[in-house]
C-alpha cells in the first residue's frame, strides 16, 4: 500500500529523520538505518549512495546539499494568516518534503522476516525502486509566466529511501519510507523550482499497482502462491489468517483508538475515516524499543507461533503449479494473460501434457477476450474525458485529458498483461 504524507514543519522534518527514519522502530546501541538516494534530481545534485544527516538537513532547509546555497526560489518557512477569530496565526509557507510509504502485505512481511526469506526483502526493494521510477515520471513544476497558467513535466525528483522492518508494536512490517523533497529541476528555465505533485497524487493507484505487480512477480518466481484481495492487494497463499491477525497488533490498536474517538465525537463518523486513522497512527505512537536487534525480534516472533503455524511457514514454497514447469524463456518471464496463451500453445504441442486442444483454444480465446475488454474500457473512458467539461483553464484541461488517457491506459494494460490473479490462477 502507498500512503503519502506532506511534511510542512522544518523542525519536525529534522526530528523525523533523527528519531524515526534513521533508526526505525527498534534499535540497539549505535544502530542506524541507512537511507539511499534515488532519482534523477538527486544525481544532478551529486547525491549517490547513503543519505547523510548533513545532506538531508540541508535539503530540508531548501539548500543545495553540496554548496549550501539556496535551492529553489521560496525560502520563507512560515507566514502569518488571519484566522476566523481575526487574529494572525503563524502557518507553514512551504512543504519540506512528501513521505511516500510503500508497505508490503502482512503475509509477505511474515514470510520475509519471520520465515527469514531474505530474497523477499530484496524483491521489496526492487519493487519500490520500480514504482518510484514511474512516480518520478509524473513530477512537474508550475509555470506562471507571460499569462501562462499550467504545469510543466520535469520527470525528476530528489528522494531518499529508508527501509524499515517492524511496526511500533514490533510486529513484522516490511515497508519503505520514500522521502521526496520539494524540489525539481526545470530544464526549460534551467533552474530548481518547487515540485508540483498533482499528477503524482492522481497516479497513486497506478503506482500502487506497479509495486504490487513487481513484488508478486518475484514471489511467484521464488515459488510462492498468491491470492488476490478485494481491496486490490494480495496475500501469500498458505499464511493462515489467524497468523496474519496475530502479527497485526498495531492495526488493532489504531482500530481501537478510532472506535474510542468516534464514540466520544459521533459527528465525525460521517467524515473521512481513513484520514482519522492516519492522524491517530501519527499522533499516538508507542515509544521506540531500545536494545532490540533483528535476532531478538525473530526469537520474539517465533515464541508467539504455534508448532502448526511454524510448519505452515516451512511449507509455503513446497507446492509447485504445473504451469511453472515450463522451461525459462524470454516470453515465459511475462506473467499474465499473454503468458497464459503462450503456455497454452506449448501444451497443445506437447502430446504428454494432458491438455486437449479444445481447452487450449478456450484459454487463448478467454485471455484475448479479456485484453480486448480492457482496451475497449480505455477507449470508452478516454472518450468520456474528452467530452467532459471543466472549469479549469483550457491549457490545464488539455493537459489533464492527456494525463488521464496515459494513466488509464497504463493501468488497464498492466491489468491485462501483468495481473496478479493470472499469475496464480492461469
Amino acid at each position: 500500500m502507498l500512503a503519502p504524507k506532506a511534511q510542512y514543519s522544518l523542525k519536525d522534518a529534522k526530528r523525523y529523520f533523527k528519531e524515526h527514519l534513521g533508526v526505525g522502530d527498534y534499535y540497539a546501541e549505535g544502530q542506524t538505518v541507512s537511507g539511499q538516494w534515488f532519482g534523477k534530481g538527486a544525481e544532478d545534485l551529486g547525491l549517490r549512495g547513503v543519505t547523510t544527516t548533513e545532506q538531508f538537513e540541508r535539503l530540508c532547509e531548501n539548500k543545495n546539499p553540496q554548496t549550501g546555497q539556496k535551492l529553489t526560489l521560496r525560502q520563507n518557512a512560515t507566514r502569518i494568516e488571519t484566522g476566523s477569530d481575526g487574529v494572525g496565526h503563524q502557518t507553514a509557507n512551504r512543504r519540506v518534503f512528501y513521505d511516500f510509504t510503500f508497505s508490503s502485505p502482512k503475509s509477505v512481511s511474515i514470510a520475509a522476516l519471520v520465515h527469514d526469506d531474505t530474497r523477499i526483502v530484496t524483491a521489496h526493494e526492487q519493487a519500490v525502486a520500480a514504482a518510484l521510477s514511474h512516480l518520478q515520471s509524473f513530477a512537474a513544476t508550475r509555470v506562471r509566466k507571460n499569462g501562462e497558467c499550467t504545469d510543466r513535466n520535469t520527470g525528476n525528483i530528489v528522494a531518499a529511501v529508508f527501509r524499515h522492518d517492524t511496526s511500533r508494536a514490533l510486529d513484522p512490517h516490511l515497508h519503505s519510507h520514500c522521502v521526496v523533497f520539494n524540489a525539481t529541476f526545470d530544464s526549460v528555465e534551467q533552474k530548481w523550482k518547487a515540485l508540483q505533485n498533482h499528477e503524482m497524487m492522481v497516479a497513486q493507484k497506478f503506482i500502487d499497482n506497479v509495486y504490487y505487480h513487481e513484488l508478486a512477480r518475484e514471489l511467484v518466481r521464488f515459488g510462492y502462491q498468491i491470492e488476490n484481495k478485494s481491496r486490490g492487494d494480495f496475500e501469500i497463499k498458505g499464511v493462515a489468517p489467524d497468523l496474519i491477525d496475530k502479527f497485526s497488533k498495531r492495526h488493532k490498536q489504531i482500530d481501537e483508538k478510532t472506535r474510542e474517538l468516534l464514540a466520544r465525537e459521533p459527528d465525525k463518523a460521517s467524515g473521512n475515516i481513513a484520514a482519522i486513522r492516519e492522524n491517530i497512527a501519527h499522533k499516538e505512537r508507542p515509544q521506540k524499543i531500545r536494545d532490540m536487534g533483528l535476532e531478538k525480534l525473530q526469537r520474539l516472533w517465533n515464541g508467539q507461533m504455534t508448532a502448526v503455524e511454524k510448519t505452515s511457514l516451512q511449507n509455503l514454497t513446497s507446492i509447485r503449479r504445473a504451469w511453472r514447469t515450463f522451461p525459462a524463456s524470454p516470453e515465459n518471464r511475462l506473467h499474465g494473460r499473454k503468458n497464459t496463451c503462450l503456455n497454452a500453445a506449448r501444451s497443445s504441442m506437447n502430446p504428454t501434457s494432458g491438455v486437449t486442444r479444445s481447452n487450449t483454444l478456450a484459454a487463448k480465446m478467454s485471455a484475448w477476450r479479456k485484453f480486448n475488454q480492457s482496451r475497449a474500457s480505455v477507449i470508452m473512458c478516454a472518450t468520456k474525458i474528452s467530452q467532459a467539461k471543466s472549469p479549469r483553464p483550457k491549457c490545464w484541461n488539455v493537459k489533464s485529458k492527456l494525463f488521464a488517457w496515459r494513466a488509464m491506459a497504463s493501468i488497464a494494460l498492466s491489468r491485462s498483461f501483468f495481473p496478479i490473479k493470472s499469475a496464480t490462477n492461469p
